[in-house]
């Protein structure tokens, strides 16, 4: 998934969750688990792009996210419990980054790298990964919404 579809669902979380111990926990959890849905992300194809394009793109989608995910969820809750919870649902893609751009292999980047890799539902078109995240961010926020 995207680093915005990440944070969205992180946003939603937090704004659906009153305890940030729970919500934060959440967030962390619900990363590996959209990264099972087949989708599309930036990061494929990453050994063919340059570093800066890479960099540049990652940067791109994690604050993009970021703001969309305030901008729709954060602005009636606590910014650092928000803050948290939306750091948390991106932060396996954060702890894989050193393997992308310095080859740091060894724990916890290698390890990451590895999980993250075989989670990995990938589509192959990058319109249908679009999509099955579009559909799958907004059921969550729908089902999140029930509950609120």
């Amino acid at each position: 998934m995207t680093a915005t579809a990440h944070a969205l669902v992180g946003g939603a979380i937090a704004a659906s969750m009153q305890n940030p111990v729970l919500g934060i926990t959440l967030s962390a959890v619900s990363h590996p688990l959209l990264d099972l849905i087949p989708h599309w992300d930036f990061g494929w194809g990453w050994r063919q792009k340059t570093k800066l394009r890479l960099f540049l793109e990652a940067t791109f989608d994690l604050v993009f996210g970021f703001l969309l995910a305030y901008l729709l969820f954060g602005r009636n809750i606590d910014f650092w419990y928000f803050s948290a919870a939306v750091l948390a649902s991106e932060i396996w893609d954060i702890l894989e980054a050193p393997y992308w751009f310095f080859g740091w292999k060894f724990p916890p980047f290698g390890l990451i790298y590895k999980i993250q890799s075989s989670l990995q539902g990938k589509t192959k078109t990058m319109q249908v990964g679009i999509l099955n995240q579009v559909l799958t961010v907004t059921g969550i926020v729908l089902v999140l919404r029930l509950f609120n």
